[in-house]
């Protein structure tokens, strides 16, 4: 898993800019278990799971190591 806090706005950016694009990609986000994403997207999708936690969710994060 990527570490780097910087690790997932540019994964989030490149995945979003693409689905955004792609209806292949569009209608796998719509319908998980269903059609796949098309090659590029597939690769995008797995280094934005790879990249960790959005920011957003630190607090969650740190919330539940104090526990």
């Amino acid at each position: 898993m990527v570490s780097e806090p910087s690790a997932w706005p540019a994964a989030d950016k490149a995945y979003q800019a693409h689905h955004g694009a792609c209806p292949q990609c569009c209608a796998a986000g719509l319908n998980p278990g269903g059609p796949a994403r098309c090659a590029v997207g597939a690769g995008l999708w797995a280094t934005y799971q790879e990249a960790g936690d959005p920011p957003h969710f630190m607090w969650l994060r740190s919330k539940g190591r104090a526990s």
